[in-house]
């Protein structure tokens, strides 16, 4: 097992996880919205990393580009299976999800780094770490984690991330802007009990989505706008369309809108009016003929 967190090397064919090397922006079709549960989890040390698995996996709790998932595992890795800015972070953990309806997993990757700074999720991290080095040291060993606040909903960002394929399967991967803080002791317990799992991670085109998770709401079919490569940024957000893909884009947003929920609920509202008016109108002209044509008899 290492006895020391690595964050020096990396595998020159991963992908670097870099504003400096992204391609293009990617909103609609690399839509991430996700609502995680709280749930019971139960941790084992594989040796080469910390699996979670929780009791609340039947659901769908995510969709990605149209598709519906749910959790399947979490993992832990020390130090990361990413290069981040052309050198691994000292621990990443990846949530692995499962598409309902078939196809590839879909995995998210958040980066840990060293600091003194503290969030929900280095609180919750840190606790799973500990109960692992304490009851399950070994590789192979299991223990429960008692905690009545686990949740992705606090470990996932909800900031920017990056988004790349590799073969079929999409990632989705957060920078070390994003990335969990946590304390130098808790990294040197993790590199203590798992020893570094090298998983390639290799990518063609890296993608950004500034807008983050959450800020769309699903799509219907065939409505998404695709990734598209763009000139090089030299900042982290100053990504740019091309000019060709604005009225594209428009037609596009107004394709949205008028297949959209809200737009089909108007549509029946206004009818439904109309109709009300309509026959409101009929009965009232009808009465009015039916006075006319009464005499009353003669005396």
């Amino acid at each position: 097992m290492s006895s020391n967190t690595n964050t020096s090397s990396s595998n020159p064919s991963n992908i670097n996880i870099s504003p400096n090397n992204i391609s293009g922006r990617c909103d609609l079709k690399c839509a991430y919205n996700f609502k995680y549960p709280v749930t019971n989890i139960t941790a084992r040390n594989d040796g080469s990393f910390i699996i979670l698995s929780s009791d609340n996996t039947a659901e769908p709790v995510v969709t990605y580009n149209r598709q519906k998932y749910t959790v399947s595992n979490i993992l832990i890795t020390c130090p990361s299976i990413h290069t981040f800015n052309d050198a691994a972070a000292p621990a990443e953990i990846l949530i692995v999800h499962t598409p309902v309806l078939g196809g590839a997993d879909l995995i998210v990757g958040v980066p840990m780094v060293e600091s003194g700074n503290s969030t929900n999720a280095t609180d919750i991290l840190t606790e799973v770490i500990s109960t692992v080095s304490t009851n399950a040291p070994s590789s192979g060993e299991s223990t429960n984690v008692n905690m009545n606040n686990f949740s992705l909903e606090e470990i996932v960002p909800k900031t920017r991330f990056f988004t790349y394929n590799s073969g079929d399967a999409p990632w989705i991967v957060y920078g070390l802007g994003e990335a969990i803080p946590m304390a130098q002791t808790t990294l040197t317990t993790l590199s203590q009990i798992i020893s570094p799992f090298p998983l390639p991670t290799p990518g063609q085109t890296l993608f950004i989505n500034p807008s983050g998770p959450n800020s769309t709401t699903e799509m219907g079919e065939g409505i998404y706008i695709s990734c598209s490569p763009t000139g090089q940024s030299e900042e982290q957000t100053a990504v740019t369309y091309a000019k060709n893909n604005v009225s594209y884009d428009v037609l596009q947003f107004i394709q949205m809108i008028l297949t959209s929920v809200i737009f089909k609920f108007l549509v029946a509202c206004v009818f439904i009016a109309i109709l009300f008016v309509a026959i409101k109108y009929l009965y009232s002209f009808l009465s009015y003929k039916h006075i006319q044509i009464y005499k009353p008899p003669k005396k």
